[in-house]
């Protein structure tokens, strides 16, 4: 992989003042000590500002890194795909599934990207609601997995795999499957109730689950995982099989790889028609998901040039 020149760079800093549990003097004083020539640290009070901030960096060329978790991340990502810019990110959040797949999950790794730093161009998801766009850089799903990832939001003590399983835990009390529609390639309908479904771009999710360990198998496709009506017994033994990626083999969960799909419902269900991915609320039913025509530029760390 070819090292990028960073000489001459101006980069920024994105900041989350409400990601992860570290202080803001405490993120502040992370940045300057692994970017001690007084960098230019911003924390948006909310994502509008973040949206702002980023955009008008990418169109003065400057690199922009996302100090936050999945959600920052995606707000300034986002940006980046429509100004062609560069990001790279610093996670302070609690789950940090695409900073965990890009091989910058800690402050170490961070340091290596800029030391010795290259370009990796991501894949992502484009998601069309009915009125607004938006994108997602890990997994998005509706079903168990946007009602754990609401239940997580709302657990202040936990991170990582730990915060995600007992969401999801929590969400297995009162475990239901909602009626979706599903429109496969333009070609195939799917009209099931189904416990979860997950359109994937990247294996991580959850805090560093392997949710979708076939999600790279194919460029330019889609892995979308989906699994029928299951008990709670069942639940929690396909939850321990996802922990480490070993579930595509269970008898109730279904492995596809397709070009787009758009998802419905008819359930009056409060959690049936919620759209959740990078951690966050995106939307509401119905979506149509493909994958993104650009790549995303990212900076890692270039470890085939590493001692």
């Amino acid at each position: 992989m070819k090292q990028f020149n960073l000489k001459n760079k101006k980069i920024i800093f994105i900041v989350n003042p409400n990601s992860g549990k570290l202080s803001n003097i405490n993120k502040n004083k992370i940045i300057s000590d692994c970017f001690p020539n007084n960098p230019d640290i911003f924390f948006p009070k909310n994502a509008n500002e973040t949206s702002k901030i980023s955009a008008k960096a990418f169109k003065k060329n400057q690199i922009v890194v996302a100090c936050g978790g999945d959600g920052t991340v995606n707000l300034v990502a986002d940006q980046a795909i429509i100004h062609n810019g560069i990001i790279s990110i610093l996670p302070f959040g609690r789950g940090n599934d695409f900073a965990k797949f890009i091989g910058i999950d800690n402050i170490n790794q961070f340091k290596k990207m800029l030391i010795n730093p290259t370009i990796l161009n991501c894949e992502y998801l484009d998601l069309n609601f009915k009125n607004t766009k938006k994108i997602c850089l890990t997994s998005v799903g509706v079903g168990l997995l946007s009602e754990a990832a609401y239940r997580a939001s709302k657990i202040p003590l936990f991170q990582g795999i730990l915060l995600y399983l007992v969401a999801a835990l929590t969400s297995f009390i009162n475990l239901k499957a909602h009626s979706y529609i599903v429109e496969l390639d333009k070609i195939k309908v799917l009209n099931e109730k189904l416990a979860i479904l997950v359109a994937a771009s990247t294996p991580f999710a959850g805090g560093g689950m392997h949710i979708a360990p076939d999600a790279l198998k194919y460029k330019n496709k889609i892995n979308l995982l989906y699994a029928k009506k299951v008990s709670r017994i069942q639940a929690i033994g396909l939850l321990s099989k996802v922990m480490s990626g070993n579930h595509l083999g269970h008898p109730k969960v279904n492995n596809l790889h397709i070009k787009n799909c758009k998802i419905n419902t008819n359930d009056k269900n409060f959690w049936a028609p919620l759209v959740y991915g990078d951690g966050e609320h995106l939307g509401n039913l119905p979506v149509d998901i493909k994958k993104g025509k650009k790549r995303l530029k990212v900076l890692v760390a270039n470890n085939e040039n590493s001692n």
